[in-house]
């Protein structure tokens, strides 16, 4: 693989995630991950406590206040791989990796305490009343579906902020048609699907609950162009056809520097297919 870096120094390494990339490695993963690059890009030898015993740098970087709870600081390492936080695997967008245990301890502790900043772009369908709005909906795993996650009463806190940066009213004329001949659905039945518009937005979860910003925006009757588990069966079938995964970009992530003590920020702009879809629009 030949990822983008966007910026790398001695303790941290920012990527520009591309769609189709599964970010951990797993059991059921059988194509390659953000992890597997990363090894192979710092070397095998990072990974390994040899490597850190002779080189004990890193303990500065370590919180003050570290707990042992979870594990050892090289337990964490070895284990977590450098990978500070995740990306849906056909989510694209700015990617945080750290390249040594301590700065690994270090990102951690802000992305718990809740110290970091992310902003996504999503396109959802319809218009909303409200063009910006504050989302408070704890959120827990569905119990007939392990892969989908629900709002939940009982189910862990989940807090998403939105503004709509633009609005659209349908697809293009040419678009619906080629649909139309495409699928079962008539030219116009395609139309009336989508009679309700689209909109641009830019979100920020406070949170970070797994498929939050694709819960948070299906729970709203907004699901995300493109989205397979969540946008319902003809919304999936049509978006398909002109937009290939679901709509969701990281657009920057905003932390402290472990080692300068300086807040950071790193930006990714919208993906090229992401750009493209954009313009199937009116």
């Amino acid at each position: 693989m030949n990822l983008e870096v966007l910026y790398e120094d001695q303790d941290i390494l920012v990527i520009n995630k591309p769609s189709g990339l599964v970010v951990n490695r797993a059991t059921t993963v059988k194509e390659s991950t953000v992890q597997d690059w990363f090894v192979q890009y710092l070397g095998e030898q990072f990974f390994q406590d040899e490597f850190w015993q002779k080189d004990s740098s890193f303990q500065d970087l370590i919180p003050a206040n570290f707990s042992s709870e979870f594990g050892e600081p090289l337990d964490i390492w070895r284990e977590r791989l450098g990978i500070v936080h995740r990306l849906d695997k056909d989510t694209s967008g700015v990617l945080l990796l750290a390249k040594n245990p301590g700065s690994l301890l270090h990102l951690l502790a802000q992305f718990k305490k809740r110290e970091t900043k992310k902003t996504y772009a999503s396109l959802v369908h319809g218009k909303f009343a409200e063009k910006t709005g504050h989302i408070v909906a704890p959120m827990g795993r569905s119990i007939h579906n392990r892969l989908r996650f629900v709002v939940d009463s009982a189910g862990r806190p989940a807090i998403t902020d939105y503004k709509v940066e633009r609005e659209f009213s349908g697809l293009q004329e040419d678009l619906a048609i080629k649909i139309g001949k495409e699928s079962r659905f008539k030219v116009k039945k395609v139309k009336e699907l989508y009679q309700a518009g689209f909109s641009l937005l830019k979100l920020e979860p406070k949170t970070g609950r797994t498929h939050q910003i694709r819960v948070h925006m299906s729970a709203m009757q907004h699901p995300l162009v493109g989205d397979q588990i969540y946008a319902g069966k003809k919304r999936v079938k049509l978006d398909a056809f002109w937009c290939k995964r679901q709509f969701l970009h990281a657009l920057s992530l905003e932390f402290i520097h472990p080692r300068t003590g300086k807040q950071v920020l790193f930006e990714a702009p919208l993906a090229e297919d992401l750009e493209k879809v954009l313009k199937l629009l009116i």
